[in-house]
């Protein structure tokens, strides 16, 4: 049977959140628009072909404001209006892609919008007497049309080709003699930094399964096994705890892949003596988990090895003390470099070991791993990052790294994968309970 939920789009997400949630958020945005202000706002297209894989995947800051998952769907806020725009309902479409909303007022109630009208021009009878009605850039330049103000999110660099967003105001310049455009991405990154009570509950739900596959892992490391079947055997533990999938591609990488920071080909042999990363994701409504363990291939840490391992451990300890409201990621970033470096372990050409420490010690988590803000702002309650130290020795074929993911709480700092064991005894333990 097709649940109901389908129709929404909602068969790619394990869970999303009640249409007030979001809402609540289109409300808050509009707060930022001046009267005669628009935003504009796109969601993801689905353009996949016949005997094409792979599942439909929303735009993480379209569905943060409307919980939408139905492909080629369109949001557009003026000040005291929100309008939701879908394509029409294409039933020879869906009998591929399954059933889908398209435009009307049993949309509208479900989806908790005001209206929800049709993307493209069409039109209507009405009196004996066909009526336009018009397509979502017609309604935009409505909206612009004395000189407005139109927001849109803007891509940070300047290189490649436009968004579809800026391809909508290049051609709003050929129609109309004056607007101006703002960017939105500052206004939706502030939004999204502080996750609510329902954001939390769902990252909690990914973190868990990502722990779940951690541990199923684990289990299949030993001289002799693929790094592949690490990899799937993680999958299977997400997707029987219900996770959506990956959050990233996984990182299962032996020996000297495991230097080598996004691998992710996992072809791989794990070999007697070596170790191996392992840097997974289970996504949960959206929302992802991303954990890292490193593991000795045969379940004992060598003497060098050990005390690596009990470097970046300490490191790891040292970062996570600065966490909590009014610190930043900067701060962990630079206490764990100085414990590394004051470790008295050397890496390949007698470097000191904060050398081989070559990325950030985190960033936030949320809609994408790598989620919107970067170092610079000020930790906050609501605010959920990784942190991550590492070192990478290539000469030697030994990577290490441990992850775990931490809500900013009023007091601190919660481990929400807590329950993940991390010291090099415990790992070893985990590993033998293959």
């Amino acid at each position: 049977m097709i649940e109901e939920r389908v129709f929404r789009g909602g068969q790619y997400a394990a869970e999303v959140e009640a249409p007030e949630t979001y809402r609540a958020r289109r409300k808050k945005l509009q707060g930022n628009l001046d009267q005669g202000g628009v935003a504009l706002l796109l969601g993801a297209t689905d353009v996949r072909g016949y005997g094409d894989v792979g599942t439909f995947r929303q735009d993480p800051s379209f569905l943060y404001l409307t919980g939408v998952e139905l492909p080629g769907a369109a949001l557009l806020l003026e000040k005291e209006h929100e309008t939701l725009l879908l394509p029409a309902r294409k039933p020879n479409l869906e009998a591929w892609t399954g059933p889908k909303y398209g435009p009307g007022e049993e949309a509208a109630k479900e989806l908790g919008f005001e209206a929800v009208l049709d993307r493209d021009y069409s039109e209507v009878v009405v009196d004996a007497r066909r009526r336009p009605v018009p397509s979502l850039i017609d309604r935009v330049a409505d909206g612009v049309r004395e000189g407005g103000t139109l927001w849109v999110p803007l891509p940070s660099g300047t290189l490649g080709e436009p968004s579809p967003e800026q391809r909508i105001v290049q051609t709003l310049r050929d129609r109309l003699p004056s607007f101006t455009v703002r960017d939105l991405s500052p206004v939706l990154a502030e939004m999204r930094l502080r996750k609510g009570p329902g954001e939390i509950e769902l990252m909690r739900r990914a973190i868990v399964a990502t722990i779940a596959a951690m541990g199923a892992a684990a289990t299949c490391v030993r001289p002799g096994t693929r790094e592949a079947e690490v990899d799937g055997a993680a999958f299977a533990a997400l997707r029987a705890c219900g996770a959506d999938g990956w959050a990233f591609p996984p990182i299962v990488g032996s020996g000297e892949a495991g230097c080598v920071l996004h691998y992710d080909a996992n072809r791989g042999l794990l070999v007697d003596g070596e170790l191996v990363v392992v840097d997974i994701g289970a996504r949960w409504g959206y929302y992802c988990g991303d954990l890292t363990r490193t593991f000795p291939v045969n379940g004992r840490f060598t003497r060098r090895q050990r005390e690596l391992y009990d470097a970046v451990f300490a490191a790891y300890e040292v970062a996570v003390a600065t966490l909590g409201p009014g610190s930043t990621i900067a701060a962990a970033r630079k206490a764990a470099f100085a414990v590394l470096e004051g470790s008295g372990l050397q890496g390949d050409g007698g470097k000191k070991l904060g050398q081989f420490f070559i990325h950030g010690i985190g960033h936030f988590l949320g809609l994408e791993a790598h989620d919107v803000g970067g170092e610079s702002p000020t930790l906050a309650p609501g605010m959920v990052l990784t942190i991550e130290p590492g070192v990478y020795l290539p000469g030697e074929g030994i990577g290490i790294r441990i992850e775990d993911n931490y809500l900013i709480t009023e007091g601190g700092a919660e481990n929400l994968s807590a329950s993940l064991p991390s010291d090099a005894q415990a790992i070893e333990k985990l590993v033998a309970r293959r």
